[in-house]
């Protein structure tokens, strides 16, 4: 459930952060509210989405059966946590990179048509740089987290050492604090509040 909880929890960032270019006159996504729902939402999948895992280990504990015998489970926690999460990082990326290429077209019109100039339409600074931050995370997100769940799916984890179980558990742990890091580094707002913050802090001290 925690990995549910922390998968969902970049994909609910990487949701709203589409809905907020796309959208960005709307002042619903910019609400507490709208926080709160998105919240919401991504907690209710964590404790959804394994709810057939604990019923089946359940159904196995109480009628002794091995929990190695389930051999549906790997490729279920491969699906849950690996390829939903990867196919909505990728479509609401996707959706964020094309409309704010549409919008650099735009204002690469606007400005060519005011200087009067005619010039070859070529990538901007900005859209190689959301671009390759785009690319940077996906990768991160998926070498992180796909050695645990791809072995669990191909059944390899049953009987694995457990010092090589946790291991495999390693790459996620360190892609999300890669992730969470990026996140607060990219995200100006944030990073200009936690510089106030603790600028406010050494006030204080």
């Amino acid at each position: 459930m925690f990995n549910c909880s922390a998968v969902y929890g970049f994909v609910t960032i990487s949701v709203n952060r589409c809905f907020a270019v796309v959208y960005p006159q709307k002042r619903f996504f910019k609400k507490l509210s709208w926080c709160f729902i998105s919240a919401g939402i991504q907690w209710m999948l964590s404790f959804i989405l394994p709810i057939p895992i604990f019923y089946t280990c359940y159904e196995a504990f109480m009628q002794g059966k091995l929990l190695w015998t389930l051999t549906w489970i790997g490729p279920y926690e491969f699906f849950i946590v690996l390829v939903v999460p990867a196919v909505i990082f990728a479509i609401s990326n996707g959706i964020i990179y094309f409309t704010v290429r549409a919008s650099s077209r735009r204002v690469h019109t606007v400005a060519a048509s005011i200087s009067g100039s005619s010039t070859t339409e070529c990538l901007s600074s900005r859209d190689i740089l959301l671009l390759k931050h785009m690319v940077f995370v996906f990768i991160v997100y998926l070498t992180g987290w796909s050695p645990v769940y791809i072995s669990a799916a191909a059944g390899v984890t049953n009987g694995m050492p457990a010092w090589l179980f946790y291991l495999l558990q390693l790459p996620a742990g360190v892609s999300f604090m890669i992730l969470l890091l990026d996140l607060l580094w990219y995200n100006h707002e944030v990073r200009q509040y936690l510089k106030e913050k603790f600028v406010r802090w050494l006030h204080i001290q």
